[in-house]
């Protein structure tokens, strides 16, 4: 069975609709035939822990395709997430539970729904000591990432998080690198049926080796990884940073010694894909740069962005902010001494700086991409028109001998994308979320945009690849169950349509055949081989006479 999302269903659990023993299916016809042997009494179901239906499932065997689980006929199920990794929320609390179990730790793990999914996060909590540790498996809002983890402090003794790929905003990266100096990552790696997670400690300028569980350690201060020292702050703030800093005294480097770190720290920052302020940017730089006045900050970064590239590349500068998550004041001044125009107010300011923090994550990202053009300043420092994404037509003017010159005309919109704006890829899924709670007619303008985004997908990189498809499953669920969304046209299967094609083929033979006859039928001389007339014949005549 395909799943909701276009994806084979390859993971289920044992036993029943509510077990939480989960299992990927081999793929390999082989692979799944020696599996039948060593388990033959054990039955699959879509299991409600994974987001399923709760019925059974059989497991198909393919020689020509990929092995995979399978609904019963007539089955309705709107599971979203049928891949390898939809299940590893269940795989992570076998392994913590082993784990505990091999160091003595009365301890439980469970998993929380958090709306998304019913595998959002996973909680791991030792009663004794109530130490605590959240394994995060969906993206959440840095402000709802701070208001839990308020909540959970107050419970717990120590609380650790854990963020798996692409879960982590760039605020709350930025705020543990600054408590703790490294963030806590995992993630899993297939073995046979399961998988197992491995974790490692990393921050903006290095990370320890991915390590198993077993290496790892409950300490009074917390979970521990191999290879990193744990710092944390007595307090919070500028305060607190500042009197952190007063302790020792700074070194005083050359001013060249400073670009060339600020330029690193910067160039790391955009790797992570955070927004650091100044004063994280000096922890990272060097502490001698966290005293300078405003005119001496804005001499160093124009040093560094002139020598960050030529002209187009993007402006470190604007990855800095402020507490607020604003651009500081002078960032403005880097950026018309450098040549990119001015900005007349501070909204013109922060959307521009935006702009250029996203070609900066696109350029020093890893993997990178192709960055996103550069938002034009007009004269009086306000936003130039946006020119079309798409690039323009090549056209070729032939010069007749009288008559007007034809010109091309613009190309149409497609007829899908008739009540969709002009968006980018990476406000689709903004939109998609907007257009459930718009007045009017929702369904038909979030059909429009779903279309949008099916095109979108093969253009974005992971983690918005992700994202987008889950707002696209989301707002599909939202569709279905409106009685005024326009109805679908079913999807035609690739067995179908290659049916439908060759009819039509042979259709347009047997009417090309069919012509042909007719043509060669009118064009014969209906007295061709017919005996001719008495008299008719000249030589007769003559013969008469």
């Amino acid at each position: 069975m395909i799943g909701s999302d276009g994806r084979l269903v390859q993971t289920a659990v044992i036993g029943s609709r509510n077990s939480g023993r989960a299992i990927i299916l081999p793929t390999d016809a082989d692979e799944l035939t020696r599996w039948r042997r060593r388990h033959p009494a054990y039955t699959y179901w879509c299991g409600t822990q994974l987001g399923g239906c709760g019925n059974e499932l059989s497991d198909r065997l393919y020689r020509d395709k990929v092995c995979h689980f399978a609904h019963r006929p007539h089955t309705s199920c709107h599971r979203t997430a049928t891949g390898a990794a939809s299940a590893d929320h269940l795989f992570i609390k076998d392994d913590l539970a082993a784990w505990a179990g091999r160091n003595r730790l009365k301890a439980r793990a469970t998993s929380r729904d958090l709306g998304i999914g019913p595998g959002d996060a996973v909680d791991f909590r030792v009663g004794a000591a109530r130490q605590h540790v959240r394994f995060q498996f969906s993206r959440l809002a840095h402000t709802e990432w701070e208001q839990a983890r308020q909540r959970l402090s107050s419970e717990s003794a120590t609380l650790d998080w854990v963020f798996g790929p692409g879960t982590a905003q760039p605020e709350t990266m930025e705020e543990l690198y600054d408590e703790y100096g490294y963030l806590l990552r995992f993630r899993f790696e297939t073995q046979g049926a399961v998988r197992r997670i491995r974790l490692r400690a990393e921050d903006p300028r290095r990370s320890t080796d991915w390590v198993s569980l077993d290496v790892c350690a409950m300490t009074p201060e917390g979970l521990r990884v191999p290879g990193v020292q744990p710092r944390r702050r007595s307090g919070t703030g500028p305060a607190a940073d500042a009197g952190a800093w007063r302790g020792a005294a700074p070194v005083r480097r050359s001013r060249e010694e400073q670009v060339l770190a600020l330029k690193e720290a910067l160039v790391s920052a955009a790797r992570f894909r955070t927004r650091p302020t100044w004063e994280a940017l000096a922890r990272t730089a060097g502490s001698d740069l966290l005293g300078l006045s405003v005119p001496d900050r804005v001499a160093l970064l124009v040093a560094v962005e002139r020598t960050s590239g030529g002209e187009g590349s993007p402006l470190l500068s604007a990855l800095l902010r402020t507490g607020e998550s604003d651009p500081p004041p002078y960032v403005a001044n880097v950026a018309v001494a450098v040549g990119c125009g001015a900005t007349a107010t501070a909204a013109v300011l922060k959307r521009w700086c935006q702009r250029e923090a996203d070609r900066a994550f696109a350029v020093y990202g890893v993997p990178s991409r192709t960055a996103p053009p550069r938002l034009p300043l007009t004269v009086d420092g306000r936003l130039a028109a946006q020119q079309s994404a798409e690039p323009a037509q090549r056209q070729t003017i032939v010069h007749a001998k009288g008559g007007k010159v034809q010109q091309q005309a613009a190309r149409p919109k497609p007829k899908q994308f008739a009540d969709v704006p002009l968006l980018r890829d990476t406000e689709i899924r903004h939109a998609l979320r907007s257009a459930r709670q718009r007045r009017g007619p929702r369904p038909r303008y979030a059909a429009a945009l779903m279309a949008r985004a099916d095109e979108a997908l093969t253009r974005l990189p992971e983690p918005q690849r992700t994202e987008l498809v889950a707002e696209m499953a989301t707002t599909r669920r939202w569709l279905d169950s409106r009685p005024d969304t326009p109805a679908r046209k079913p999807r035609q299967s690739r067995r179908a349509a290659k049916a439908a094609d060759a009819q039509k083929a042979t259709a347009v033979k047997q009417s090309a055949r069919a012509k042909k006859t007719r043509q060669g039928k009118k064009g014969q001389n209906p007295l061709q081989g017919a005996r001719p007339l008495p008299g008719g014949d000249p030589r007769t005549a003559k013969r008469a006479t």
